[in-house]
């Protein structure tokens, strides 16, 4: 095997800790996620971590360590610095209110809860994005974005160190759903991507101060993409998928050192990077549906930089593949891609050739989590499934957080709670303006993000952190036992 293609197996071994230095363990900068912290969305931006101990098994009476009932409602991933897991929420008519809670991870106490007022005002119901940006921990404190456009930095004790409103600065956030990109970072600046029907940009911040560092321009689009954050050779750059294009910014200046256009669905699952290698996650564009052309966009790309110049190129497209919620994850020589309809597919992460695809349990929008010989999916209804990773289907595990009376009476008091707040679909059309769709389908789009909806979860040493859109749940088997 070559060293260019080495990355495709050992990039995540390396991370897994095969091989890695205990010491290694306990880095916390923004490349490598220690078993101790999750810093960001998808933990690093790849969604694998090196964390020990993690349980294999649970139900509503096993293994779960608390649950705690979480100030209004939100979408993020929960972010752990150290023992503080951090989460936002949106509360009000208007999401008036913005929420910051500080819980300790070994006993659910609320450490600090912060509440700030909202600079831009949106409609709170199910069909908008609700608190959906993840926040960035660092050893300074915790950055925390909002569709309202508020950036917010503080402490780890809770003290705020610096704010702003984006939308009072660049112009109100326009978007239908709003916004839901989530922050990256490295070791200086947050990076925020603003894509919507007003004047769109990519904008990075400095972690100390607060200030624009730069803006980047872009064209308006309608986009819910995060930016990545990887290096090749001695450049940090910044990759953004959005709308039909990539585009690969200088992470110092905000120049553009690359696009690669004449893609499809590149507008909710993220993509991921590891030097020059990007794996692409499209979905299907409703309103110009072209399933073949948005599988073709579930691909891996190259980022090269020679004689001063850069280039993006296609290594192989996807065949069948597609994209709903969850970002791709690669991870011992594999790619898998997850659909709306809960099938997993498995693909060689060289060539693009299929390995296995199989329907899941559960509809999964949280990105997938690889740990050891593990991929855990977690599935926006509490179901859990965890696969041997692999070129081979192997399930390892079926776990629950709810028993399934338990969340079919859950789910249907909070349909009786979201009538109230749910608007009429406009006539003729479907339920965001679109095309007309099936009863069904409305009633299944409608409802899609009403009750015990999994939407992220964090790992670190010995238990994941469950987000819903009320809760936050820690999965933990007691020390001492073993985790198989």
């Amino acid at each position: 095997m070559t060293a260019t293609w080495s990355w495709l197996v050992g990039w995540s071994i390396v991370l897994s800790g095969v091989g890695t230095p205990s010491d290694a363990r306990e880095d916390s900068s923004p490349a490598g996620v220690a078993g101790n912290v999750w810093p960001g969305f998808r933990g690093d931006g790849r969604s694998v971590t090196v964390a020990r101990n993690l349980p294999l098994e649970w139900s509503p009476q096993k293994n779960i360590a608390f649950r705690i009932r979480l100030p209004g409602y939100g979408q993020s991933s929960p972010v752990v610095w150290k023992g503080q897991v951090y989460v936002t929420a949106v509360e009000g008519e208007q999401k008036e209110k913005l929420h910051i809670v500080a819980v300790r991870l070994r006993d659910g106490r609320v450490v600090w809860h912060k509440e700030f007022s909202a600079s831009q005002k949106g409609r709170n119901n199910p069909m908008m994005s609700r608190a959906a940006s993840t926040p960035i921990a660092d050893e300074q404190g915790v950055y925390c974005f909002f569709e309202s456009g508020d950036l917010i930095a503080l402490q780890h004790d809770g003290k705020l160190r610096w704010q702003r409103s984006l939308s009072q600065d660049y112009g109100a956030i326009k978007n239908n759903h709003e916004l839901a990109s989530s922050l990256a970072q490295d070791a200086q600046q947050l990076f925020i991507l603003v894509d919507h029907s007003g004047p769109s940009y990519l904008v990075a911040i400095d972690k100390a101060t607060g200030k624009t560092r730069w803006k980047a321009d872009r064209p308006s689009r309608t986009s819910w993409t995060s930016p990545v954050v990887t290096q090749v050779d001695d450049t940090t750059v910044v990759v953004v998928a959005s709308g039909d294009t990539v585009t690969v910014y200088d992470a110092a200046t905000g120049k553009v050192l690359a696009t690669l256009d004449n893609l499809v669905g590149l507008n909710i699952a993220s993509p991921v990077a590891e030097g020059e290698w990007i794996v692409l996650g499209a979905g299907v564009n409703r309103l110009k549906p072209d399933a073949a052309a948005s599988a073709r966009s579930n691909c891996l790309l190259r980022l090269q930089h020679k004689n001063g110049q850069w280039s993006l190129s296609q290594v192989w497209p996807g065949k069948k593949a597609v994209s709903a919620f969850a970002s791709p994850l690669i991870y011992d020589g594999h790619v898998y891609f997850l659909t709306r309809e809960g099938m997993v597919h498995c693909l060689n992460a060289r060539t693009g050739e299929p390995r296995y695809v199989e329907r899941l349990e559960d509809e999964v929008w949280a990105t997938p989590i690889a740990a050891g010989d593990r991929i855990y999916f977690f599935g926006k209804k509490g179901i859990t499934i965890v696969l041997k990773s692999g070129a081979e289907f192997e399930k390892l595990a079926v776990n629950r957080l709810w028993t399934p009376e338990e969340y079919a009476a859950r789910l249907a008091e909070a349909r009786k709670e979201a009538e109230k707040k749910l608007p009429p679909p406009p006539p003729g059309k479907g339920p965001a303006g679109g095309p007309v769709v099936p009863p069904e389908e409305m009633q299944a789009v409608r409802y899609a993000t009403v009750g015990d909806v999994v939407y992220a979860v964090a790992a670190v040493d010995g238990a994941f952190i469950v987000r819903t859109g009320t809760e936050l749940i820690v999965i933990r088997q007691p020390t001492g036992t073993s985790s198989r």
